[in-house]
């Protein structure tokens, strides 16, 4: 596999310019903010094209008392969260800093358990450098709290996947650094409905759901507090207090301090797909992801997002793995939410988003987009010359 490592986002922008008639013989690359010997695993062969932006790492301007941070896209996260500890300042993740690069979040842009409390990805990105796929380099956003002029493009790049160009700077929201920090698990019956937590528990900053359908285990949920000592430790009581009424196990646990990744260890050791109900059919997408999963013969776990409504599907059989198509039963979870908005069916409208996966699963979750999101994808993409096929970059 050849390797592009370019030292600046114009050495990127003169190599996109001179190679782009040579992309459809050679495919697009595979963008990595890893370096060569530990190439991204999760796609269907190996490339034979990548770009590195291990290189492009420095923090362009930090501001404190702004709350603002750049940097350039091929830092790492882990490096990030090091840099704002020490000025007292936060970027909202759960449990350590994530192992993969700053442009890899914002492309991939992960549900994580503080959506809950402090929003999504795209709630933290205030602008972005863009090498797109025909050379041009622009700037969208600006490092500004308050952004009101012009398009939010910023928005539609997060989660793009690269596909509508390559990201060679972020510039991002902070938050002061919480003086408190608890984090609890909770297993019981009444937590086969994931927005029973909203029931009675004290505001929670961070919750997520787990369930794994063939074990016949109860659900578990973790959640976290974070703010002042002392309102942390008035909602900690409370919890509790919740927790037995409600019949429920809690144990506080110790947050993960060092990086943490959750991409697989080697290529075909694990599947993941990602598959966004919203609210509205939360509880009634989970009922029939879980009667579905029961008949399958692989270990799935099923991890909820309340606040988003997004559901990940992930396994470790090595069989499951190493299919190159999507299971049966996410293909017919497609075909369901295809059919009208006047459907009463709880599956009326889910997206699915494939996170390990093969071109035609890709090609699926695209279609199962909003027409207005495709629609302005399709713009862009005869605009800015953009990658047509489903999935060919990752930033991770």
């Amino acid at each position: 596999m050849r390797v592009i490592r370019p030292a600046s986002s114009a050495d990127l922008a003169e190599w996109v310019s001179s190679s782009r008639e040579r992309f459809g013989d050679e495919g697009f690359p595979v963008v990595t903010g890893q370096g060569a010997d530990n190439p991204p695993g999760d796609l269907d062969s190996q490339p034979r094209l990548a770009v590195s932006l291990g290189h492009l790492s420095r923090v362009l301007d930090f501001r404190p008392r702004d709350l603002t941070i750049s940097v350039e896209a091929g830092m790492r996260m882990s490096e990030l969260a090091g840099i704002l500890d020490e000025a007292g300042l936060w970027l909202p993740l759960a449990a350590g800093a994530e192992e993969r690069s700053v442009g890899g979040w914002v492309a991939a842009a992960p549900v994580g358990r503080f959506d809950h409390g402090f929003g999504p990805v795209r709630r933290h990105v205030l602008s972005c450098d863009l090498v797109h796929w025909n050379g041009t380099v622009t700037r969208w956003g600006r490092p500004v709290m308050k952004n009101v002029a012009g398009y939010d493009v910023v928005k539609l790049l997060c989660g793009s996947r690269g596909r509508l160009g390559l990201m060679t700077a972020v510039s991002l929201r902070l938050w002061p650094k919480p003086r408190a920090y608890r984090e609890f698990e909770l297993r019981g019956e009444i937590l086969r409905d994931p927005k029973s937590l909203s029931n009675g528990a004290p505001p929670l900053d961070a919750v997520s759901w787990s369930s794994m359908p063939r074990a016949r285990m109860s659900p578990a949920a973790s959640v976290c507090l974070v703010g002042g000592s002392g309102s942390v430790e008035g909602r900690a009581e409370g919890l509790e207090r919740w927790a037995a009424d409600a019949d429920l196990d809690i144990r506080e646990v110790e947050p993960a301090t060092g990086p943490t990744s959750e991409r697989p260890a080697r290529p075909g050791t694990s599947a993941v797909y990602r598959v966004a109900f919203g609210r509205r059919y939360l509880v009634g997408g989970l009922k029939d992801l879980v009667r579905r999963v029961e008949h399958e013969t692989d270990a799935w776990r099923l991890d909820a997002a309340p606040a988003s409504g997004v559901v990940r599907l992930l396994t470790e059989d090595q069989a499951a793995a190493g299919r190159r198509q999507a299971p049966p039963w996410l293909a017919t979870l497609g075909d369901a939410s295809a059919g009208t908005r006047e459907s009463t069916s709880a599956l009326a409208g889910p997206a699915v988003r494939i996170e390990r996966g093969g071109e035609a699963e890709h090609a699926l979750a695209r279609r199962m987009r909003s027409a207005g999101a495709r629609e302005i994808e399709r713009r862009w993409l005869g605009a800015f010359g953009g990658i047509a096929v489903p999935w060919q970059a990752d930033y991770l």
